[in-house]
């Protein structure tokens, strides 16, 4: 008698976990229940470990460990899962000083209308030389980047190249600035790029450091 109750009682357990883990289509079968992973999240340790785990056991654990908790990928496309980061209070100070350097620089590219190329040899004459000087302030002040060709006959050159350099830095540095200054053989190759209005660039920080501010007080997850 014992067995027949334990039994009935076994095949009443079976038959609810099956009732669970089971649906029935419109046709009648019974089809097994998709598990819901949509909670699920790939956690990258300050030590760069990987591990798979929920949202909110990783915001327990950036508690408990005093880290910061950071989505750096909103969706994975291989594993199809968000991805964060626990961070310390130095990482994550690094990780807003890249954020800030890189979002200035995409700002100041998409200020720039496009690039224009001037050429100059070493024997230029000084009012040949300040004329482009001049062009090229115009064209800094109109938001484009100035890309500056200055060939010599030999290597010896060199020196006066670097003289035009300079001259041409002197007499353009309130419109714009030198980058990427490179010698090749008997050519020096440069870009001037558009100096941003101060009074601009200065309300521009203000804004930002406002909004850095109300970040601040936000804090991370």
């Amino acid at each position: 008698m014992n067995r027949i109750f334990a039994l009935s009682n076994f095949r009443r357990l079976v038959d609810h976990n099956r009732f669970v883990s089971m649906k029935i289509t419109a046709e009648g079968k019974d089809v097994p229940k998709k598990k819901n992973f949509e909670s699920r999240i790939t956690l990258i340790g300050s030590d760069n470990s990987v591990s798979i785990t929920d949202l909110k056991s990783a915001q327990s654990l950036s508690v408990r460990r005093d880290l910061k908790l950071v989505k750096i990928q909103d969706i994975d496309t291989k594993t199809r899962r968000p991805v964060y980061k626990l961070l310390t209070s130095a990482q994550y100070l690094e990780e807003e000083i890249a954020k800030r350097k890189e979002k200035k620089i995409s700002k100041e590219s998409q200020l720039i209308k496009g690039q224009k190329l001037i050429t100059l040899t070493n024997r230029i004459a000084e009012n040949d030389l300040m004329t482009s000087v001049k062009k090229m302030i115009k064209l800094l002040e109109k938001q484009f980047e100035v890309k500056v060709v200055v060939t010599g006959p030999d290597s010896e050159a060199l020196e006066s190249l670097d003289k035009i350099c300079s001259v041409i830095e002197k007499n353009t540095k309130s419109s714009g600035k030198i980058v990427q200054k490179r010698n090749k053989g008997n050519t020096l190759r440069f870009q001037l790029i558009p100096v941003r209005d101060k009074s601009s660039q200065v309300g521009n920080d203000d804004s930002n450091q406002n909004s850095e501010n109300k970040g601040d007080e936000k804090g991370p997850l």
